[in-house]
């Protein structure tokens, strides 16, 4: 009798958890994307023209108005969103559009903060195609050398695959 009470009670802790879980993990998304539903969770999406490109979104939500937008998930100290950031989804925008997905003109990083463990969706106005096949040939130049890369300085300086000849 007592292992059915202690099972029964068990049953209920776990499910409470789990469903306090749920909702305070989906706290940190917008209405928008709360009405949306995800369709993507890490795919790889590829192109071959006109460059061969392939990445791969955090998250892709899709609106009613059949919308896609890309959201991706940082870890750091503060509610900060780089240029890198919103390069990162204009370039997974291009490719959902490339893959037959039409998209909105925006997207989201969704940072966890580290230090309070709190997270927050931050929307980033993205880059159109003609700014996208821009990052792109440059990014093509430096690895193939024909132009050096632009000197940053910074925490993203320390992370660049390309620091050794900048």
């Amino acid at each position: 009798m007592f292992e059915s009470i202690a099972a029964t009670l068990a049953i209920v802790v776990v499910c409470w958890i789990f469903l306090s879980w749920r909702r305070f993990s989906r706290d940190w998304r917008p209405a928008e994307l709360k009405a949306g539903r995800v369709v993507m969770i890490e795919k790889d999406l590829r192109m071959n023209r006109p460059y061969p490109v392939t990445g791969r979104p955090d998250q892709v939500y899709q609106l009613a108005n059949g919308l896609h937008i890309p959201v991706e998930g940082k870890n750091r100290d503060t509610y900060h969103v780089y240029d890198t950031d919103i390069a990162q989804l204009s370039l997974q925008a291009w490719l959902l559009r490339h893959n037959g997905m039409p998209t909105a003109k925006h997207g989201f990083v969704a940072i966890n903060n580290r230090q309070t463990g709190k997270r927050r969706a931050i929307k980033v106005r993205l880059m159109d195609d003609e700014c996208c096949s821009n990052l792109v040939e440059r990014y093509l130049d430096v690895i193939e050398c024909r132009v050096l890369p632009e000197k940053k300085f910074g925490p993203k300086c320390k992370a660049c695959g390309h620091q050794m000849i900048c």
